[in-house]
């Protein structure tokens, strides 16, 4: 079984059998006192999309290898070189069981498009990060409802492509819960009608799939 908890905005953990593995440790969860840090656990490696800081504190990476046994961080060229300046190892090769696509984030308001990659744990959890590009997708795929780069509309036809059986929202941390809440409300409304089930997690929540 897969557990998928997620933390806050595209920050999230998956348990499976053989790993504890953490998505985008952005400063989002470490700074804003939602989540409880201590309740987290051990993480067995770090995934990494892209190195907007919404989805890497480089703090939050030290902070989780420092109280771990043997944690990995895996990611792109353009992360290992922002995180190279902390002295964190970014390891080039795919961890067992992993996936990757090396994708375009979308475009931003400052016309920027920087370096994404979409992660999958095979057979479980897809983090396609800042991007609509991926075109694969596990059974559970995290898709972005709120974006400065993107629209639930967006989004939601992004879900549509890949087809996963769940969807599990992320990249909303800038509404209020009732805000998270509506736009959740409304995507899993819609895809539903594709039989694609979106499954509401709020800050802390999970699920096992």
């Amino acid at each position: 079984m897969t557990t998928i908890r997620r933390l806050t905005d595209s920050c999230v953990l998956v348990t499976t059998d053989d790993a504890v593995t953490m998505f985008d440790p952005g400063f989002h969860t470490f700074d804003a006192g939602e989540v409880d840090l201590e309740t987290i656990g051990d993480v067995t490696r770090i995934l990494i999309t892209h190195a907007h800081p919404d989805h890497l504190k480089p703090d939050f990476v030290r902070w989780v290898i420092d109280r771990g046994s043997d944690v990995t961080v895996h990611a792109n060229p353009a992360v290992t070189e922002a995180l190279e300046p902390h002295g964190i190892q970014v390891v080039a090769d795919l961890p067992p069981g992993t996936s990757a696509e090396d994708v375009s984030h979308e475009v931003i308001p400052t016309g920027a498009a920087p370096p994404n990659r979409s992660w999958t744990l095979e057979g479980h959890f897809t983090h396609p990060g800042d991007s609509y590009e991926p075109t694969v997708s596990a059974p559970v795929l995290a898709l972005p409802l709120m974006a400065p780069w993107g629209s639930t509309t967006a989004s939601v036809a992004f879900a549509r492509r890949l087809s996963p059986a769940y969807v599990v929202p992320v990249h909303d941390f800038y509404l209020s819960a009732s805000g998270r809440s509506w736009v959740a409300t409304l995507a899993k409304n819609v895809l539903a009608g594709d039989g694609i089930e979106l499954v509401p997690l709020d800050w802390g929540e999970s699920f096992t799939a």
